[in-house]
């Protein structure tokens, strides 16, 4: 609804109020679709306050109304006069303004006003228990914890503050967490308020959090480049029960994924173990399928015909990236693709 002129004065300073039109006060058109005028005249007690549940205001949400006319008081009745203030933000309207509105909504209909000079609106509230909010939140960071952990022990230290939300049925979401988020000390969950299928407000409820993973500790050191095989896993490292969330800097290796890695001999160390040190992800890299100074074989294919040698590897590198190898008896290098461990192939 257009607003040609605004008159509304606040309950509370800097409380937001609602915008009430008196558009024929200020020398607008009447609407295409003005009230028909009745046979009988109208009478409109208005109402000291009201409290609203929609997110309009209407004629018949603020005032009695009388008349003989059933169609003209239906009409009346559903004139809209502005949206509803927020939840906890009351405003007042004056008679003259709402008098002035209906002017130019029915002509020269004489009408009969009765009740008080204003009316104070508000929102019809509920008030939601922070606790339900905490309970909400709570088994969504557990459930998302239990993903990644043996056991969790979650505490909130948030307040129990409850929420006030317009009337209707309400509705928690709460926020699903980051895909790169890690299980830490303290973790902070969005819950979302709905009422009515429409967004009202955001809440977050902060945790202490403990989650336990069986995850590998180094038993002795291991030097920065050596391959996580089987043997380093079973000599070197030892399954435990860490709280992941005091492991700093990296996610520790506790996936299925990343045992799967490990156990297959496609990872190294990217920088030293310690002794007692989690192994987390950070330490890993992938494993180098040939290293410098290191012989491979090499590989050349002219046609159906193909050509095997030893060579020398000159800079380290996975599979499928090239190298630069040293062919015996040759005075220059070769570039050669790396295939798989100790394997690599001249470039067409």
């Amino acid at each position: 609804m257009a607003c040609v002129g605004k008159r509304w004065m606040t309950v509370r300073r800097n409380a937001a109020a609602v915008a009430f039109c008196a558009a024929a006060a200020m020398g607008a058109h009447a609407p295409a679709q003005a009230i028909a005028r009745p046979d009988a005249g109208v009478t409109i007690e208005l109402r000291p306050e009201v409290k609203i549940s929609k997110s309009q205001v209407r004629l018949g949400d603020v005032a009695y109304l009388t008349t003989q006319n059933l169609p003209m008081l239906r009409q009346l009745m559903a004139l809209p006069l502005g949206a509803v203030p927020r939840p906890g933000s009351p405003a007042v309207l004056d008679r003259e303004t709402v008098e002035r509105w209906v002017r130019a909504r029915n002509g020269l209909l004489a009408i009969r006003w009765a009740g008080p000079s204003e009316i104070q609106i508000e929102s019809a509230v509920q008030q939601l228990p922070g606790e339900t909010v905490i309970s909400a939140a709570e088994s969504a960071l557990t459930r998302w914890l239990s993903k990644r952990s043996l056991r969790v022990d979650v505490q909130p230290v948030s307040t129990a503050r409850d929420l006030v939300l317009p009337a209707g049925k309400p509705t928690l979401h709460v926020r699903p967490f980051a895909s790169h988020a890690v299980p830490s000390r303290r973790m902070v969950v969005w819950v979302d308020a709905w009422v009515d299928d429409r967004f009202v407000r955001t809440t977050a409820v902060s945790f202490e959090v403990g989650a336990w993973a069986s995850v590998p500790v180094a038993t002795s050191d291991v030097e920065r480049g050596a391959p996580v095989d089987p043997i380093v896993l079973h000599g070197a490292l030892q399954e435990q029960e860490v709280d992941v969330t005091s492991v700093r800097r990296s996610r520790p290796v506790a996936s299925a994924k990343s045992r799967s890695a490990l156990a297959a001999g496609e990872q190294r160390l990217r920088r030293p173990l310690r002794t007692g040190e989690a192994l987390t992800e950070a330490h890993l890299a992938p494993a180098l399928a040939v290293t410098r100074g290191s012989r491979a074989d090499l590989l050349a294919r002219a046609g159906n015909v193909t050509v095997q040698s030893s060579v020398e590897v000159l800079q380290d590198g996975k599979t499928g990236e090239v190298v630069r190898v040293k062919v015996p008896g040759a005075t220059g290098e070769v570039l050669a693709r790396v295939t798989g461990p100790a394997q690599v192939e001249v470039q067409p």
